[in-house]
């Protein structure tokens, strides 16, 4: 039985270089021989040795440090250092298609690569609470139902769900399977979207993944992979505002200079920017979006130094939805 335990001599240290030790707290052999004895192994230092040797050959780096009676041991290169986990928790956190019960799960689990010096630095828990969190724990189990789907090449169908005044999600016609071929999984504005084509529209639409529900994947070969072929992620989703669809325009409009950040910010290097000739003041930004009314919205707020100039059908549509909206406070 003896031998048996010793046999987790490697193990046990390596839970404990990785808890105890890091660049700057070290472990010295009092230390680890004391430790195995709480697991009731007794050892001597060469079985130590042989097992830091041991750990070392499978990629466990331990450094020993001489110093004065001795040698210092920790462990160097750690998966994520502290800063790494500082993000990793913080995006966990700010992650509103996660619930809270499953943020916390995910941040426990991070801080395990960490040592116990880094619990207090790494214990933001507190931005949890802050935040608006999903209700459903489904999106990780959907996200990998749609992976699957599309590594297996097949179609899926699911039911679709909306918000009601209940405060749940349910389907709005809890009759309609939607039938798609998926191809990808996008985060965009916070949330997970699943691009897929709908052989109905022949076209590429995109799902809220937390709004997805019974997913199952068919015997069915996905379709309209010559579609998904020409399709930039990246760029649907900066031409996307909301993640609301609409029909594709090359868009200018004229700010002050002073805004022209705020375009380059959402759109990047595919933003065109040029002097206003007429006014040095203002500028021209031009860049192609999917023109909705999540788009103007957009416009909207940023008040009365953006103003769009072409083409005059996206005008036209802009002063008409201001109007309406206008005439809707109006009405007292």
């Amino acid at each position: 039985m003896e031998s048996e335990s010793k046999k987790l001599i490697p193990i046990y240290l390596q839970e404990l270089f990785l808890e105890r030790t890091d660049d700057k707290h070290f472990l010295r052999m009092p230390e680890i021989l004391s430790y195995l004895e709480t697991k009731n192994i007794y050892v001597d230092r060469r079985t130590i040795y042989a097992a830091i040797s041991l750990l070392r050959s499978a990629g466990f780096d331990i450094e020993g440090t001489k110093e004065k009676g001795g040698y210092k041991y920790h462990l160097v290169g750690r998966t994520f250092d502290t800063n790494e986990l500082k993000f990793l928790i913080d995006s966990v956190a700010v992650s509103k298609f996660l619930t809270e019960k499953k943020s916390k799960e995910l941040i426990n689990k991070i801080k395990s690569f960490g040592s116990i010096y880094d619990s207090k630095i790494l214990n933001r828990n507190i931005l949890i609470g802050e935040r608006i969190k999903s209700m459903h724990d489904n999106v990780l189990t959907n996200i990998d139902n749609i992976h699957l789907a599309t590594s297996d090449n097949c179609q899926i169908t699911f039911k679709y769900l909306r918000w009601t005044t209940q405060r749940t999600l349910e389907s709005s016609d809890r009759e309609k399977v939607y039938c798609v071929s998926p191809y990808a999984v996008c985060l965009s504005d916070n949330n997970y979207y699943m691009i897929a084509f709908d052989s109905h529209t022949k076209t590429l639409r995109h799902y809220r993944v937390d709004k997805m529900k019974s997913i199952h994947l068919l015997d069915e070969p996905r379709e309209g992979l010559e579609t998904y072929k020409n399709f930039d992620i990246a760029d649907y989703s900066k031409k996307t505002f909301g993640m609301f669809g609409g029909k594709e325009q090359t868009i200018s409009v004229q700010c002050k200079n002073s805004f022209v950040g705020v375009f380059i910010d959402r759109f990047g290097d595919s933003v065109s920017i040029r002097p206003d000739y007429d006014n040095p003041d203002y500028c021209i930004c031009r860049m192609t979006v999917n023109v909705s009314p999540q788009f103007y919205g957009w416009i909207f707020a940023l008040g009365t130094e953006v103003t769009i100039v072409s083409p005059q059908s996206a005008k036209d549509e802009f002063r008409e939805m201001a109007k309406t909206i206008m005439e809707n406070y109006n009405r007292d």
